[in-house]
């Protein structure tokens, strides 16, 4: 019985080895990935660093257009020209660069093609976590930095720790001003039995605020926000008819930043096929998400589904690789206001849906290439949305970018 946990341990490294993905990869193939495992996944739980161990991973950063639009406010406000015509073009570098490693030491037999037992230990610098939208600042805070452990049983059970810290300190003319989000994840990837995995991480995060202005004396506010958690869990079940998995899904996060409870739920059924030279993904979710803002005085509610796909396959040569995908929300919301000044509450309903072309990762669809060298070296670009329309600078004209994400991993 040893030996066979030892041979489906083998065989997962030795499977998900060659299926690196990155950011990028990600974000031009379906916007997300939570119905194929992949090395991204090291920061949702950290156990599956036990499954990429040895490598260097990170990100030039990212373009979009909101970004782009932000920028040109900036040069705007400076004097500058603002345009993006040929004769008014300026410098615009990518948002929110970031780089990490991970690294793996066997405690098995030297002699082995089995690595575990293993330990691994990992971090990055500068990543922007799911919920550091939620922290006022979050997006340029000085200070991101993960850090991880984990460690591989000689029966392929994996387990890891991950913490997570991103804010800032401003003390500037007598005043005081600071955010801190700090997230703690905790994580198990299990194979229950002869083709079938099953993979859970949760964890606790909380926010913590400070805002005083010595000079007036007023608009003073300290202290942290409740404590939330979260949780996902997944189970990657053998289809040998279809050469793929079926892959049922749930998460869901409770996050309480300063004057606001979130609630974000999903739960759904995927399945990702291998292809001759390529892979494809497809999934369904049912998704619910509530804000409450006290100090607003609001409240909005949505639910609804979530459908996705992604497909990815290599052209004319095993190092070159193109990729395509997109996900759709459709969902109802409800929002609820009331004005602070006449006590009037105002009720809106309305079917809404995720961004159409701006360029984030939430939005329809992507489109990306990529490119690896002797399974080593792995880079991964999301295209512009607008590049195959306009065919580019040499093409088209002036265009804010060509790439909207660029990101790598090298592993050794």
């Amino acid at each position: 019985m040893k030996n066979y946990w030892k041979a489906v341990a083998a065989l997962t490294v030795a499977g998900t080895s060659l299926s690196f993905a990155t950011f990028a990869r990600v974000e031009s193939m379906g916007k997300h990935d939570t119905y194929f495992m992949d090395d991204i996944s090291v920061w949702t739980n950290p156990a599956n660093s036990n499954i990429y161990p040895n490598y260097l991973m990170g990100d030039l950063g990212s373009m979009n257009k909101a970004y782009a639009e932000q920028v040109k406010a900036q040069v705007n406000a400076q004097g500058g020209s603002g345009g993006l015509s040929a004769l008014a073009r300026y410098n615009q570098d990518p948002a929110a660069p970031w780089f990490g490693a991970v690294f793996a030491k066997s405690l098995g037999d030297e002699k082995s093609t089995n690595r575990y037992p293993q330990i691994t230990i990992g971090g990055a610098f500068n990543r922007d976590d799911e919920m550091i939208k939620f922290l006022s600042g979050g997006d340029t805070a000085p200070v991101k930095v993960d850090g991880m452990l984990g460690f591989a049983t000689s029966n392929g059970m994996m387990f890891g720790i991950k913490g997570y810290i991103a804010g800032n300190d401003v003390n500037k003319d007598r005043g005081e001003n600071s955010a801190w989000l700090t997230r703690y994840t905790l994580g198990a990837n299990i194979p229950l039995a002869q083709g079938v995995d099953f993979e859970v991480s949760g964890g606790a995060n909380y926010f913590a605020y400070t805002k005083n202005d010595f000079k007036t004396g007023g608009d003073s506010l300290k202290g942290a926000s409740d404590i939330g958690f979260d949780g996902k869990a997944r189970a990657f079940i053998s289809l040998p008819a279809i050469s793929g998995e079926l892959v049922p899904a749930a998460s869901f996060m409770i996050a309480n930043p300063l004057d606001a409870e979130i609630t974000d739920v999903k739960a759904g059924l995927g399945c990702n096929v291998s292809l001759d030279r390529g892979f494809f993904w497809i999934g369904a979710d049912y998704v619910y998400y509530d804000a409450k803002h006290a100090l607003a005085a609001s409240d909005t509610t949505s639910k609804g589904v979530r459908v996705s796909f992604g497909i990815e396959r290599n052209v004319w040569t095993d190092w070159l690789v193109l990729r395509v995908g997109g996900q759709k929300y459709m969902k109802y919301e409800e929002t609820n206001n009331q004005d602070k000044t006449t006590k009037v509450n105002t009720n809106t309903k309305s079917w809404v849906t995720n961004p159409v072309n701006d360029g984030t990762n939430g939005d329809h669809v992507g489109f990306g290439i990529g490119i690896n060298i002797e399974d080593k070296l792995k880079i991964d670009a999301t295209m512009g949305e607008d590049i195959v329309f306009n065919g580019g600078a040499l093409l088209g004209g002036p265009v804010d970018h060509i790439f909207s994400r660029i990101s790598a991993t090298y592993s050794f």
